[in-house]
């Protein structure tokens, strides 16, 4: 744990997380995060209404916007990132995961929460707040480091992480706010041309994603 309450845990990003995915080539062909990112557009059908927890400058949401035609929300604490987001044509606005106050009750066709949860103080409060904005048969969309993966290798923490999640972590989280039946777990690995370019074994997973209906 790196952070003492979600005040200092926000706080922390607020003044000093200014990491650009689309500057980066987040979820391109080339990039590492390639499956991890196809993963998420391949559990969203298109023309949905979808709100992107997280969304930093809107890679992910731009992806979702042009290639499944989605109407996309998105929300991050960093008025910053916010602000790109929006100059790229993404509705965004700062807020908060644990606090999506500003949406009603059974809104969404999808929430998505890549790379976010280990970010947070503590996670259920957000995870309640996706579930309450999803329409019933809705889908909540996660990704997060893999326990045994670069990420969270030997215990380290990555850039402004709180946590790294262990199976039985994630598996306990999930089934408080959703049925069991209704939670469906995948390894995501980097792409091979990225593990071979650096070393690594392109058979090791290094996210979880999962995805849970309402």
């Amino acid at each position: 744990m790196r952070y003492k309450s979600k005040e200092e845990a926000q706080q922390d990003h607020i003044d000093n997380y200014r990491s650009d995915g689309l500057l980066k080539g987040k979820g391109s062909r080339y990039s590492s995060d390639y499956f991890r990112v196809r993963y998420i557009l391949s559990e969203i059908k298109p023309n949905s209404y979808v709100l992107d927890i997280g969304v930093n400058t809107g890679a992910v949401a731009l992806r979702m916007m042009r290639e499944k035609k989605c109407y996309v929300k998105g929300i991050d604490i960093v008025p910053e990132l916010v602000k790109k987001a929006r100059k790229r044509g993404v509705f965004a606005e700062v807020g908060e995961a644990e606090d999506l106050s500003r949406f009603k009750d059974n809104s969404m066709d999808y929430v998505v929460c890549s790379e976010v949860l280990e970010h947070l103080y503590d996670p259920l409060p957000a995870m309640k707040e996706a579930h309450r904005v999803l329409k019933e048969g809705g889908k909540y969309i996660v990704t997060v480091p893999h326990p045994h993966g670069r990420l969270c290798d030997d215990g380290f923490l990555g850039d402004y992480h709180q946590q790294n999640f262990s199976l039985e972590a994630l598996d306990t989280l999930f089934h408080n706010v959703f049925e069991r039946n209704k939670v469906n777990f995948v390894e995501i690995k980097y792409i091979p041309e990225y593990c071979h370019a650096n070393g690594l074994n392109p058979d090791q997973p290094q996210w979880i994603g999962l995805s849970a209906i309402k």
